[in-house]
């Protein structure tokens, strides 16, 4: 038997959604909500096969909602319904993606017709476009992150490992998200791990399950990471955290996707797709005997630089923008945008916390803004980095980078440029500031 193809109304008027819910679930599963702010939460842990949406609501109104299914790169397809005196709304509804509108009273016999045309052919969900070929759930520019995009896009497809580096807070897991997000296996689980924060006498438990009795306090036996994650993909942040006996066993996966839980003695197999990321300098610590050789190389099949916020300001705006409308929606407060100082001191600023530390910033803001404007009187104090050792130490860790993607890339100063995400240009002026041999 066929399974029920499933609907969500959206709506905050509980009787419009009960009776359309009394009409609609003999022949299909029906979801409700009441505002957009719900619809997001609904679709983001749902799949869909079509969406009611009313236009006028209170929290996010449909049409907000529409433009942030959207930009998240969903398209399920929506039939609007709209009042008599909002049909005009309807129209720039349809030019946000919606497939149709039907119009307030509902005349239920048109709309289960409209509703079974619109699943039964091929008019759906199959022939939404997307209008950018690489979904991002962020915001970047072509000269910012988008070099890094360019990359992304050729390695999401495959099965790679992919290792991602760059400094705290530069939106590491948004990049493995995206990967995944972007890859045939898009539709089975994305799971992270922070390998920092777990103890390491639980580590192993966490990334590959223990049976009854393995230890103290394991009453029952538990699936890990590695078995959950089977079919999709897991996300080792701070990879570089990880004890050496833990490394051994990582290695393994890698190897032959083969794993034994704690003290248990079946093999078990996983077909999940390692994506890595850390904030330290892998080569330093093998020299230094604190991480395995043979372990990075098996991580390093595709690495990603991602450069920090201070490198790449021209997207410090769109950050802005992308903040303030998801923390204005999130305290219902009506902010416009922010001022010049505003902006002007943002930029100035070096952000050793890179994004996180802007979205934090813009959280705090507008939390305190009594007005529509974000001004610069609502920043906390910034500490305006000058000091030499400050630089040196930037310049170390640039130079580092450099290094490491000159050898990559066996020398070819296009294809570091590329991974730097930097331009052939720029590239060669490092490589002279820094007295770097080719």
């Amino acid at each position: 038997m066929e399974d029920k193809k499933k609907i969500l109304i959206v709506d905050d008027e509980e009787n419009h959604r009960f009776m359309l819910k009394l009409h609609l679930e003999d022949e299909y599963v029906v979801d409700e909500a009441s505002n957009g702010v719900e619809a997001l939460s609904s679709v983001e842990s749902n799949h869909y096969d079509l969406i009611l949406l009313d236009i006028k609501m209170d929290l996010m109104d449909g049409l907000t909602f529409l433009s942030h299914l959207r930009r998240k790169g969903m398209n399920t397809p929506v039939i609007v319904i709209s009042a008599f005196n909002n049909v005009r709304t309807a129209v720039e509804a349809m030019k946000l993606g919606a497939v149709d509108y039907i119009t307030k009273p509902v005349d239920v016999k048109v709309l289960k017709k409209q509703i079974e045309e619109l699943l039964s052919s091929k008019s759906g969900e199959e022939e939404v476009k997307i209008v950018d070929d690489y979904y991002y759930e962020g915001v970047y520019s072509e000269n910012g992150l988008g070099k890094i995009i360019d990359l992304l896009k050729m390695v999401a497809p495959t099965d790679a490992t992919v290792l991602i580096m760059g400094e705290s807070g530069t939106g590491k897991e948004l990049i493995a998200r995206s990967i995944h997000n972007n890859s045939p296996r898009k539709g089975k689980p994305f799971l992270a791990v922070n390998c920092a924060a777990l103890n390491e006498n639980l580590i192993e438990s966490e990334l590959f399950g223990h049976e009854k009795g393995a230890f103290t306090g394991a009453d029952k036996a538990k699936p890990g990471k590695f078995e959950l994650a089977d079919g999709g993909t897991i996300f080792l942040d701070e990879i570089g955290e990880l004890p050496l006996q833990t490394q051994a066993k990582l290695l393994r996966v890698l190897q032959d996707k083969t794993f034994e839980r704690v003290g248990g003695l079946k093999t078990l197999k996983t077909d999940a797709r390692i994506v890595a990321a850390t904030n330290r300098n892998l080569e330093e610590m093998v020299k230094e005997g604190k991480f395995r050789e043979d372990l990075y190389f098996r991580l390093n099949v595709f690495p990603v630089f991602v450069p920090p916020l201070r490198e790449r300001k021209n997207e410090i705006p769109l950050l802005l923008n992308f903040f303030i409308k998801k923390y204005s929606e999130k305290f219902q407060k009506i902010i416009k945008g922010y001022s010049d100082d505003y902006l002007k001191v943002l930029m100035k600023y070096n952000f050793p916390g890179n994004i996180r530390e802007l979205e934090n910033i813009v959280e705090r803001s507008i939390i305190l803004c009594r007005g529509e404007m974000l001004t610069r009187d609502l920043l906390p104090p910034l500490k305006m980095e000058n000091s030499s050792s400050k630089k040196s130490s930037m310049k170390e860790h640039e130079k580092i980078l450099i290094e490491k993607a000159l050898k990559e890339t066996n020398g070819n100063k296009s294809k570091a440029a590329e991974l730097l995400g930097i331009s052939r240009k720029t590239l060669h002026n490092k490589i002279k500031e820094y007295n770097i041999e080719v």
